[in-house]
């Protein structure tokens, strides 16, 4: 069982044999005189007193003694036979007896047990956790999660094509840079693009094929080297879609973790032209140790496109999103910061949840324990106070001195561990509300300074 701490006293254990009478006469008086027969019932009653007579001493202040004691008797659950019992064993009991003599007598026979309940309440742990945070730890706090946006960006000739609203590469550009300058600050963000190299002629096939090159590197939002990294390119080419994917599993390889969350943004007006695997290539970066899931942004694609689009975003657990218009594009980048906003407030309302559960299942535990273990102790008090009556009245004691001293005997060991517990209890209570507070604070601080970052 675990040690007890703060207001255990040290006490000395010993075992005694209390004496059966205070007279070495009378003792001899009862013993059959030489020749003279003693009957089986007379045998048998010597043995018990005897045996009755040698008891423990009972602790008082050693708060982890008192609570492996347990009296012969459970007080909270006596039958009439059991009463009786306990009756004639007062009656029986020697005369004569000292306070501490009968006060560790009184406990062998009505002492509660608690070993259960106060084990439960030592086992109490009042450090409230989230994710790895232990409570041999510091109090841990949640950690932010570190979110890395790769915008892969298709700059194959057909980008060149006009919808409503203008050139589509322009407005996917503009597009992009909203999106990237609109993400929330400690996010980062990086811009690839594929197909801007050569011409659409298969003589310039390969080169283009092979045009995939990072333009913007991974790290925070600078919206005039973003803005400069747009202007490098123009649409020419062919589509290494596949080639794109999986130079962007490169990119993040590094970004790994609990508390990271990577995205791909595929922003392209058609199927894969390179030969490449679109599909596999997306499954890989899902699969692997990143994580990333793949979101697709069809830009007036045809229903061939929008199929292989469609099973690209499905491999790599993410989403497709077909747009055909200027308006078509800005409104789902506005839904992907909506969708991230009611994200962060789920997660909020979730840690908040996760401590709030803690916090009760503490506070409940430690009151709970902490009452049967007072109302047990208060019920043995009592007992041991009627005892104290009965003891007197077959004039078991000394003397008044005597009875005297056993009463506050009783009245201590009710007292050391009332206190004790009490006291424990307040300790855990104020470092649960401590946790709680802070855990509170900043769960309710992120999830605020996110959901800004997100909000419309």
């Amino acid at each position: 069982m675990k040690k007890f701490n703060g207001l255990m006293v040290a006490g000395f254990l010993s075992t005694v044999i209390l004496t059966g009478c205070s007279d070495n006469e009378d003792d001899a008086s009862k013993v059959p005189a030489a020749g003279q027969e003693q009957t089986a019932e007379e045998e048998t009653v010597v043995e018990k007193k005897v045996a009755e007579t040698e008891t423990a001493e009972a602790a008082v202040h050693n708060v982890e003694e008192i609570v492996k004691e347990k009296g012969k008797y459970n007080i909270q659950q006596m039958t009439d036979q059991q009463k009786e019992e306990l009756q004639a064993e007062l009656e029986a009991a020697p005369e004569g007896m000292s306070g501490e003599e009968a006060y560790s007598f009184a406990v062998s026979l009505v002492a509660v047990d608690i070993e259960e309940a106060a084990e439960k309440f030592e086992a109490i742990d009042p450090v409230i956790t989230m994710d790895s945070s232990t409570p041999e730890d510091s109090i841990t706090l949640p950690q932010e999660e570190t979110v890395n946006v790769a915008i892969l960006l298709d700059a194959s000739g057909s980008m060149a094509g006009q919808v409503s609203g203008g050139e589509k590469m322009k407005l996917a550009k503009e597009a992009v840079q909203t999106y990237a300058a609109d993400l929330p600050e400690g996010s980062n963000v990086m811009l690839r693009v594929y197909g801007h190299e050569g011409t659409g002629t298969n003589a310039d096939k390969d080169m283009s094929c092979n045009s995939n090159e990072v333009v913007y590197d991974l790290g925070v939002y600078d919206e005039q080297a973003f803005s400069k990294s747009l202007d490098q390119f123009a649409p020419t080419g062919w589509t290494p879609l596949a080639g794109a994917i999986e130079a962007a599993k490169e990119d993040l390889k590094e970004q790994k973790g609990e508390n990271v969350r990577n995205v791909v943004y595929v922003v392209s007006d058609g199927i894969e032209t390179c030969g490449g695997d679109p599909v596999s290539a997306a499954a890989s970066l899902t699969g692997s140790a990143i994580q990333a899931e793949v979101n697709i942004i069809g830009f007036d694609v045809d229903n061939e496109g929008q199929a292989q689009l469609e099973a690209v975003a499905k491999a790599g657990n993410g989403q497709y999103k077909s747009v055909y218009s200027e308006s078509d594009l800005n409104e789902y980048l506005k839904q992907e910061h909506s969708r991230l906003y009611w994200e962060w407030l789920a997660w909020g309302n979730d840690r908040y949840l996760e401590i709030l559960q803690q916090s009760n299942d503490i506070a409940g535990d430690l009151l709970s324990y902490n009452n049967e273990i007072y109302g047990k102790s208060l019920a043995e008090n009592n007992k041991m106070n009627r005892l104290q009556d009965e003891l007197e009245e077959f004039g078991k004691f000394k003397d008044k001195e005597a009875a005297d001293q056993y009463n506050k005997l009783a009245t201590t060991r009710h007292e050391t561990l009332t206190q004790y517990f009490r006291q424990e209890k307040e300790r855990k209570d104020t470092i649960r509300k401590d946790i709680y507070e802070q855990l509170e604070k900043k769960v309710k601080e992120t999830s605020e300074e996110k959901e800004g970052d997100y909000a419309s």
